[in-house]
């Protein structure tokens, strides 16, 4: 046999090689986008379960402590409704009163949890200023997770570069939502009855 076969059968060997390479690449890309929990750390896995046992329910809040730049807020009534549950977005509302533009969106990306604030428009289109938030530094704890601002909220709100926002199980009967500002000392903290189901709110703005 000459040379020149020896180099095709090379040739073939090492593209069949490539081939294989790229195959279980993709495979493990579409086993990851099909199984998101499985990149996970189990406390965020665990906090994920604790906060979609509460699928479909709404909830009474209060506003439980503000700084004196957050305390002009002012409601007569606070809910949540957790609604639109899957396997990677818990759809969280949020209604102050008669404003239905808020809503807390958690999901499963990048190997860990995301918080986004979807803000609407009685139109059901988005806000000027919508989607900041950001990523949980892994693993968190089962009961609370941590989401620090990211790149895009420090574009669209650069003196908030440094926020980060909170979901925290605090026992039974209380789950808490909330923000800190570090740099300026500002915080808010609403507290939510989880012992007791309430009538759902009215659908969010752009939402069914």
């Amino acid at each position: 046999m000459n040379r020149s076969y020896f180099t095709n059968l090379l040739t073939i060997a090492i593209l069949f090689t490539l081939f294989s390479a790229c195959t279980d690449a993709e495979q493990q890309e579409r086993s990851s986008e099909h199984n998101p929990q499985e990149s996970l750390a189990p406390e965020q896995l665990a906090f994920w379960d604790n906060i979609q046992a509460h699928c479909g329910n709404a909830y009474r809040g209060k506003l439980a402590d503000a700084t004196p730049f957050y305390q002009t807020f002012d409601a007569d009534q606070i809910r949540i409704h957790v609604r639109n549950c899957t396997d990677t977005l818990t759809h969280i509302s949020l209604h102050i009163d008669d404003n239905h533009s808020r809503n807390l969106m958690l999901t499963k990306v990048d190997g860990t949890l995301r918080l986004k604030h979807d803000h609407r428009n009685p139109d059901g289109t988005e806000e000027e200023i919508t989607q900041y938030g950001g990523y949980a530094p892994a693993p968190g704890l089962e009961r609370r997770q941590i989401f620090e601002a990211d790149e895009h909220t420090a574009e669209i709100l650069p003196d908030r570069f440094d926020n980060f926002w909170f979901l925290d199980i605090m026992d039974e009967q209380t789950f808490a939502y909330g923000v800190h500002w570090p740099k300026h000392g500002h915080s808010i903290r609403m507290e939510f009855d989880i012992s007791t189901p309430v009538e759902a709110p009215p659908a969010p703005w752009g939402y069914e």
